[in-house]
């Protein structure tokens, strides 16, 4: 596989997980409950990893 192909799949795939997680705080967001607080922290945690992520490999 091409380096540039694999950045290219991997950009991808981050904006996707990303997009995920943000859509996760956000429907679960509206009905209150320890249930959606847990969904929405697991989400949260999702996004601080994707962030980890992309900072060690610029580090």
């Amino acid at each position: 596989m091409k380096e540039s192909t694999r950045t290219a799949l991997l950009v991808a795939v981050r904006t996707l997980v990303a997009a995920a997680c943000v859509t996760l705080v956000v429907t679960a967001r509206t009905p209150v409950g320890w249930g959606n607080l847990l969904v929405m922290l697991a989400a949260l945690a999702g996004l601080l990893a994707l962030l980890a992520s992309y900072n060690r490999r610029l580090r």
